[in-house]
C-alpha cells in the first residue's frame, strides 16, 4: 500500500456547478505524493465524474442509499493516508498550502482531530458575509467514523487542535431555487422519518427547525425550535450551555416574525446559560431597538461590539456544536450604525465620533461622518473633512451632503452657506456648487460638467443643474443632447427616488422639450423622461398626464417612422427587442389603420398596445374613446 500523509475524502452527486471550484482550491497540495484525493460518486447524471477525473484517478462508484454516514464511512475506508480530510463539493479551501503545516502542529500537540473554520457564505461573490462555525474535519486514520442518517456526525477520539484552516461553504446560497427546494425536501423528509422513530431527539428536532428557517418557513421553524426549547428545560445547565445555539435560532426566528418581547426573553435566558454567545447580544439589542427601547438596546449592542473585537479569544467559538450567525463585519457595522444613529439623535456628538471611526465599511464611515457634521451644522469642519478625502470618496461624500440637505429640509440660507463654502473646491462638486449659487457664469460651469463625459459616473443629484437653466431654452436643449438617452432616464429616476428633484421639475423640462418634435435627439430624450412621469407620477388623476401621454406617443411614433419603413414596422414589430419600441410601432399602425378606415385593425392593434404596455392602460382607454370612439 502506497504511503500518504493525507487522504482527502469526498462523496459527490450532480455537483458539476461546484466541483471544479472546490478541486481548483486543492491543486497546490495535489502535486506531490503526500496527498491523495478520493472521490466517490453516488449516481451523478451530469459532468461531475468528468470534472473529477481531471484532478484524480481515485474515482469510485457507490449507489446512494439515503444514509449520509454510511456513504461517508465508505469514502474513509478507501483512504491510505495517516490523516483523513472530509470535504464536500460545495466547499472551497481559502489556502490549501497551510493544511500540511497545520497537521504537523496538531501532531506536536498530540491531537487526533483538527478543527477547521467554516464560513458559510450568504452571497456567492461576497466572502465577507457569512455564517461561521468551527467543524472537526481532519482526523487520524483509524480514529474516525460517522453516525446519523441525515446530519452525519463524526465520532472521534480527542484531543482536538484548533487550526487556522478556513473553508468557504457555498451550500447556503439561495441562487439556485430548484436545487435548494430539492435539498430542503430531501432533508426535511429524512429528518421527519428519524423523528418518527425518536420524537424526543433534540438534535434532529433542532436540525428540522434549521431547515425550515433556511427555506424561509419561519412559523414552522419557530414551532420546531419551541419544541427543542421546551425539551431543553428538562436538561441540566451544562447541556443548555452547550446547546446555546438553540436559544439563538429560536430568538432570531421570533424576531423575524416581529415577536420582539418573546425574542428578548429567549435571548436573555440563553445568555444566562452562556454569556459568550455573541449572537444573543445582537438579537436582544435588535428586539429592544425594534420596540423603541433604544437606550436599553445600547447596553446589548455595546456588549456585542466588545465581544466582536476579541472574538478569537472566545472559547465558545471553537465549539463545533455552535454556529455564529452574526459575527461578520456587516453585522458589526449594522450594530454600530444603530448606536451612532441613536447618539446623533440625542446630540451626543463626542461619543458618536468615537463609534464612527469603528466602522469596517469605508462608505458607512463616510456617510456617518458627513451626517455628524451636518447635524452639528459645522459646515467648515464638513468642508475640511471633504477636502481630506480622495476623489472617489469625495463623490460619495458629496452625494451624502445632498441627501441630508434634502432630508433635513435646510432653509435657503443654510443651503447657500454650504454651497458657498463648497464652491471653493476645485473639482466637479465645486463647479456644481458654483452653479447652485450662481457664483460664476452658469452656462460655462454646466458645460464643464457635461462636456467632460463624466456625467454618467456622477451621483444623480447633478441632474438638478438642468433645472437651473430651464428658462434658457436653446442652451438647455443643446445640453440635453450631450447626455446619452438611457443615462438621462436612469439618472433622473435616481434623482427622483432620492428626492433631489421632484416630478414638477421633470414636467417643467418636458414643457420646454415638447415643441421640438422635428429634432430627433430631443424627441428621444422627451420619450425617456415622459415615461418616468407616466409610470411614477404620484397624482395619476392629474390632467397633465394625458397630455404628456399623447406627446410621448406622438414622439415615439415619429421616432419609429424615421427608423423603419412602414412595411418593415408591420412585418417586424413583434420581434422588436424593446417593449417600448413595439408599443410605438403598434400606435403607428393604429393611425395607419385609421387612415385606411380599418377600425377592426385599429382596435386589434390597440389591444396589443395595452398588452405590451399595461401600465399605460388608463391613458390608452381614454385614447380609445377620444380617437377611436370605442371602449376597449
Amino acid at each position: 500500500m502506497t504511503w500518504r500523509k493525507l487522504s482527502i475524502c469526498m462523496m459527490v452527486k450532480d455537483e458539476e456547478k461546484n466541483l471544479k471550484r472546490c478541486l481548483e482550491s486543492l491543486k497546490p497540495i495535489l502535486k506531490g505524493d503526500e496527498v491523495e484525493l478520493i472521490v466517490v460518486d453516488t449516481g451523478s447524471k451530469d459532468r461531475t465524474v468528468e470534472i473529477a477525473k481531471q484532478y484524480t484517478n481515485n474515482i469510485f462508484y457507490k449507489p446512494w442509499n439515503y444514509n449520509f454516514s454510511e456513504m461517508r464511512n465508505y469514502t474513509i475506508s478507501l483512504a491510505k493516508g495517516e490523516w483523513i480530510f472530509i470535504l464536500d463539493a460545495d466547499e472551497e479551501l481559502e489556502d490549501a498550502k497551510i493544511i500540511l503545516k497545520e497537521i504537523e502542529m496538531a501532531e506536536k500537540e498530540g491531537a487526533n482531530a483538527i478543527n477547521i473554520a467554516v464560513k458559510n457564505l450568504v452571497e456567492e461573490n461576497n466572502k465577507q458575509n457569512f455564517v461561521f462555525g468551527f467543524s472537526p474535519r481532519l482526523f487520524r486514520n483509524g480514529f474516525i467514523k460517522y453516525e446519523g442518517a441525515v446530519h452525519n456526525q463524526p465520532i472521534f477520539r480527542p484531543p482536538i487542535y484548533n487550526s487556522k484552516i478556513v473553508i468557504y461553504h457555498y451550500g447556503y446560497i439561495m441562487n439556485d431555487t430548484k436545487l435548494m427546494e430539492y435539498k430542503y425536501k430531501r432533508t426535511v423528509s429524512l429528518l421527519k422519518k428519524e423523528l418518527e422513530k425518536d420524537p424526543l431527539n433534540i438534535y434532529y428536532r433542532y436540525q428540522l427547525g434549521v431547515s425550515y428557517s433556511m427555506y424561509g418557513k419561519i412559523r414552522e421553524a419557530i414551532e420546531e425550535f419551541g419544541k427543542v426549547y421546551n425539551l431543553l428545560k428538562m436538561e441540566n445547565s451544562e447541556i443548555k450551555k452547550g446547546l446555546v445555539v438553540v436559544y439563538g435560532l429560536y430568538a432570531n426566528n421570533l424576531l423575524l416574525l416581529g415577536l420582539f418581547d418573546k425574542a428578548l426573553e429567549v435571548a436573555e435566558e440563553g445568555l444566562n446559560f452562556n454569556d459568550e454567545y455573541i449572537d444573543l447580544y445582537y438579537i436582544a439589542g435588535l428586539s429592544l431597538y425594534a420596540m423603541g427601547r433604544r437606550q436599553e438596546a445600547l447596553v446589548y449592542f455595546k456588549k456585542y461590539m466588545d465581544l466582536f473585537k476579541k472574538v478569537d479569544q472566545i472559547k465558545l467559538l471553537y465549539d463545533a456544536r455552535v454556529v455564529f450567525y452574526n459575527i461578520s463585519n456587516s453585522y458589526f457595522d449594522n450594530v454600530n450604525a444603530m448606536v451612532v444613529q441613536y447618539l446623533l439623535d440625542i446630540n451626543n456628538f463626542l461619543e458618536a465620533k468615537v463609534h464612527i471611526e469603528q466602522f469596517k465599511d469605508n462608505k458607512l464611515k463616510l456617510q456617518y461622518s458627513t451626517l455628524l457634521h451636518i447635524k452639528e451644522k459645522n459646515f467648515n469642519e464638513l468642508f475640511d473633512f471633504y477636502s481630506s478625502c480622495n476623489q472617489e470618496d469625495k463623490e460619495k461624500v458629496s452625494e451624502f451632503i445632498e441627501k441630508y440637505i434634502t432630508y433635513f429640509k435646510f432653509d435657503e440660507d443654510e443651503r447657500l452657506e454650504i454651497y458657498k463654502k463648497f464652491s471653493e473646491s476645485n473639482d466637479v462638486y465645486g463647479k456644481y456648487c458654483c452653479i447652485i449659487t450662481k457664483k460664476e457664469k452658469v452656462e460655462s460651469a454646466i458645460l464643464n460638467i457635461f462636456d467632460s463625459n463624466v456625467f454618467e459616473l456622477l451621483p444623480s443629484f447633478y441632474t438638478k443643474v438642468l433645472f437651473r437653466v430651464a428658462e434658457k431654452k436653446e442652451f438647455l436643449l443643446e445640453t440635453l443632447k450631450k447626455i446619452d438617452v438611457m443615462v438621462l432616464r436612469a439618472k433622473t429616476a435616481e434623482a427622483l427616488a432620492a428626492k433631489f428633484i421632484d416630478f414638477e421639475d421633470v414636467i417643467q423640462l418636458l414643457e420646454v422639450m415638447k415643441k421640438e418634435k422635428a429634432d430627433i435627439d430631443i424627441s428621444a430624450r422627451y420619450i425617456a423622461l415622459a415615461l418616468l412621469v407616466l409610470l411614477n407620477f404620484p397624482r395619476q388623476s392629474d390632467e397633465r398626464l394625458y397630455e404628456i401621454f399623447l406627446n410621448y406617443t406622438e414622439n415615439g411614433i415619429l421616432l419609429i417612422s424615421r427608423l423603419y419603413k412602414s412595411e418593415e414596422i408591420e412585418e417586424k414589430y413583434r420581434y422588436f427587442l424593446s417593449e417600448e419600441e413595439k408599443y410605438f410601432a403598434l400606435m403607428y399602425m393604429i393611425y395607419l389603420s385609421l387612415q385606411e378606415k380599418r377600425m377592426d385593425k385599429s382596435i386589434k392593434y390597440l389591444r396589443e398596445a395595452i398588452s405590451t404596455m399595461p401600465k399605460l392602460v388608463k391613458h390608452l382607454k381614454r385614447f380609445s374613446k377620444d380617437i377611436l370612439g370605442v371602449d376597449v
